[in-house]
């Protein structure tokens, strides 16, 4: 039977592994990791039964591993304007750096709608689909869910719906990388 700390000791083993996976992020090497760090201490609290993440007695699912660390790289990245909000401060501004100020929220509104765009798009291509693939589509992206709840909420098996969800992924890839 696996304890928590000798499962600690196995991931704690293969870091630099796990430092990799979270620079594949995108991140800085400082983001990823804290990252990695984040996933010590979610595995720790919150798998109650080490060998269940394990694919034999010395070898620890990688998989499992990813996932938790992706799933906590989008959970900082979509809640970090609710944990460090801006905060605009209006005495560093001079007549100097106004301009400068102007420009770059001029080139913010651009992307915002070049992003816009985009999204209208996407939205318009998914209005042509067959009603499955644009109710799957939907569960997922707007409203949030995971494939695990579509699959539960549904019954619909969760491979289907994974399937659903890939080639949509790839529909969209191909129009919005052609256009």
């Amino acid at each position: 039977m696996l304890t928590k700390e000798e499962l600690l000791e196995k991931l704690a083993n293969k870091y630099d592994d796990w430092y990799n996976m979270a620079m594949s992020f995108d991140i800085s090497s400082e983001q990823a990791k804290e990252l990695v760090q984040e996933m010590f201490v979610r595995i720790f609290d919150y798998v109650k039964e080490p060998q269940k993440i394990m694919y034999s007695d010395t070898e620890v699912n990688t998989f499992y591993i990813y996932i938790t660390l992706r799933n906590l790289y989008y959970a900082n990245t979509h809640t970090s304007c609710k944990k460090n909000p801006i905060v605009f401060s209006t005495d560093k501004i001079t007549d100097d750096n106004f301009e400068g100020m102007y420009e770059d929220s001029l080139d913010s509104i651009e992307e915002k709608q070049k992003e816009e765009a985009l999204f209208k798009r996407v939205e318009t291509l998914v209005e042509d689909w067959y009603w499955y693939d644009k109710g799957i589509f939907n569960l997922y992206y707007h409203r949030g869910m995971s494939m695990r709840d579509i699959a539960r909420e549904t019954k619909i098996s969760l491979s289907s719906i994974f399937n659903t969800l890939k080639n949509a992924k790839e529909v969209i890839r191909k129009e919005i990388t052609r256009d």
